[in-house]
């Protein structure tokens, strides 16, 4: 299943990058991020969801703008620096 906003070739980022991704982007742990969606920082459907065959296991998906601004205005009002 291929995660992008429009067909390939098109020019446009991708919108919905793995764990994997995700965490690499943000310079963060897998369980950094499981501890900030259980938490409640993540919110299903707005910025996660998943994917596959089977739904309620499936490998998670992050949308990647979300994630970035939920992120960003957490840190801001949980960590002092």
């Amino acid at each position: 299943m291929e995660a992008i906003t429009t067909t390939p070739g098109a020019g446009r980022a991708r919108v919905w990058l793995s764990t994997a991704e995700t965490c690499e982007s943000l310079g963060i742990s897998r369980e950094t991020l499981r501890r900030l969606r259980l938490r409640g920082v993540f919110q299903p459907g707005k910025h996660f969801r998943r994917w596959g065959c089977t739904q309620s296991k499936g490998p998670l998906q992050w949308h990647w703008d979300n994630v970035e601004a939920a992120i960003t205005g957490w840190s801001k009002r949980n960590l002092r620096v």
